[in-house]
């Protein structure tokens, strides 16, 4: 009986599979047929981007980088339009190609290049208004202000010389065998300076072939060159950049709009780039490709083209190593504190219960946020370090109360009778009241790691590298709308899979109702 129960799951779970992959292909045939989409047919007029102004999109639906000069920008610019927010450039991009938004507010180098990229969005050439780039320190910290004046006299020389403009070429130009940046030569002598940037903002910081580089990568290590500086990179979605600096892990971020409001909280240099904004919008000219030839050139730039494969394995390999180590640590953690609490203290349950309060009250990124640029801001502790804490003390939460409900399902005169046999408080717990609680609350625990698998895709906003910050990555590199993520989803399927299987072993040998009879039997003679 088990078996064909068993055998039914299976073909449940795979049919669940195939409707997902279907669905999902049908969104990427729809897109490369080129099926109307809201806001791609009714409004085809504004499609031009040579005829018409950006004023002539004031009440559509505009989409805005989410803690950017872009928000202001939308605000005085676009008064009468709605504003969707969204974290990423190619999150932006999905929107735009999908029909969520009309157009878009983006800097006028990142669009020329997407543009190349992707010629069903482009942009209008009238700019919305001038803006310079510059680099970002730390306010009001010496160290910072002299770094900052550091890089102004570079940037004055390079200015003179020609290596701004030479930059400008490379990274802004077309000539692919250009666009690397060697840091092989990097001494050190002078010390190592730590910069914070977002890895899908090309032009400006992007992996190709597995290393970062971009305008802003070029231009730092030129100067870490001149100066005797060694380099290290972190990566964190823009909106984390400003708390990731001003926490004092990095000494400084890189392509930032100088903003009155920005400037009192954070110390500019002079220009590195001199652009403005502009309004991304549909392009007349869609390009027609069929179905299976969108999905094989899609597959190519997703996983073949430059290897990125390798950055989908690294991805997965610290989504596992981060979600297995807090399950661990999680389990003890939560088992600890429910053994503490076992015999109802006041003070154990008043803290337990404080600490149950706090974390399940608090999204898991804000616990993150907080555990990494606020309690260890002064410590170089790894970003994963920190999500295998953050995780542990989510799970660990979750663990005390499954115990706890567990425990309590088990009936009170189990307890009774092992002690009318003799057996000691924790000799009873752990032989008689346990593994009895165990098969009252595994469903529950199951399903929590699949929650926590999935929940830890926010690392990203720390500097970690995980499968689906992977993905944005190559979403930033490819400007894929829909592969990617439809890449990372599957991804996530299977590792929740894998895990769902090998707890749900579990479950089938502690708990006697589900074991096959010949399991329960083994090592008993039945003939007798």
């Amino acid at each position: 009986m088990f078996s064909v129960k068993y055998g039914r799951k299976k073909i449940v779970y795979f049919c669940a599979f195939c409707i997902l992959c279907l669905l999902s292909f049908r969104g990427l045939a729809a897109f490369a047929a080129g099926q109307d989409t809201p806001g791609s047919g009714a409004d085809n007029e504004l499609r031009s981007s040579g005829a018409l102004s950006w004023k002539d999109y004031n009440g559509k639906r505009i989409g805005v980088l989410t803690g950017t000069l872009m928000e202001a920008a939308a605000n005085t610019y676009f008064p009468d339009s709605e504003h969707l927010y969204f974290n990423s450039y190619p999150d932006l991009n999905v929107a735009l190609l999908s029909g969520k938004i009309d157009a878009y507010i983006g800097d006028e180098p990142n669009l020329k290049t997407l543009h190349r990229e992707i010629p069903e969005i482009d942009y209008i050439r009238e700019r919305i208004q001038s803006q310079d780039v510059s680099f970002a320190f730390r306010k009001e910290d010496a160290e910072s202000a002299a770094l900052c004046r550091e890089l102004n006299e570079f940037l004055k020389k390079s200015w003179e010389d020609g290596t701004m403009q030479e930059i400008d070429d490379i990274w802004m130009g077309i000539d692919e065998e250009k666009k690397v940046v060697d840091m092989s030569d990097l001494t050190g002598e002078n010390g190592t300076i730590r910069v914070v940037t977002t890895s899908t903002d090309m032009p400006w910081s992007y992996i190709k072939d597995g290393k970062n580089v971009g305008y802003d990568i070029d231009l730092i290590v030129r100067f870490c060159r001149d100066k005797g500086y060694a380099l290290e990179l972190g990566d964190v979605d823009f909106a984390g950049r400003i708390p990731a600096l001003e926490s004092g892990k990095y000494d400084f971020t890189t392509d930032m709009n100088v903003t009155p409001e920005r400037e009192e909280e954070v110390l500019f240099s002079d220009p590195t780039c001199h652009g403005g904004l502009v309004l991304a919008v549909l392009s007349e000219k869609i390009t027609d490709h069929s179905f299976i030839s969108k999905m094989i050139s899609s597959f190519d730039k997703t996983f073949i083209r430059e290897n990125r494969y390798t950055l989908f394995w690294e991805g997965i390999l610290t989504t596992i190593v981060i979600t297995i180590a807090s399950i661990v640590f999680g389990t003890l953690f939560g088992f600890l504190i429910y053994m503490l609490c076992r015999k109802g203290g006041k003070l154990s349950n008043s803290i337990a219960d404080f600490l149950v309060w706090l974390i399940q009250g608090m999204p898991v990124v804000v616990l993150l946020m907080i555990l990494y640029y606020v309690v260890f801001a002064k410590s170089s502790i790894d970003g994963a370090v920190v999500s295998v804490i953050a995780f542990t003390l989510v799970f660990g939460v979750a663990v005390f109360g499954m115990l706890k409900m567990g425990v309590g399902a088990v009936d009170n005169g189990q307890k009774e009778a092992a002690y009318a046999l003799g057996f000691s408080d924790m000799r009873t717990f752990f032989r008689i009241i346990l593994p009895q609680a165990i098969p009252h609350f595994l469903p529950s625990y199951k399903a929590e790691v699949i929650s926590l698998i999935k929940a830890t895709a926010v690392v990203g906003y720390i500097a970690v590298q995980d499968l689906t910050k992977m993905g944005d990555i190559v979403r930033g590199r490819t400007y894929e709308a829909f592969f990617p993520l439809i890449a990372v989803a599957i991804l996530y399927f299977i590792l929740g899979g894998i895990l769902t299987t090998v707890i749900s072993r579990i479950e089938i040998d502690i708990n006697p109702k589900k074991r096959r009879e010949a399991d329960i039997l083994k090592g008993i003679n039945t003939n007798d």
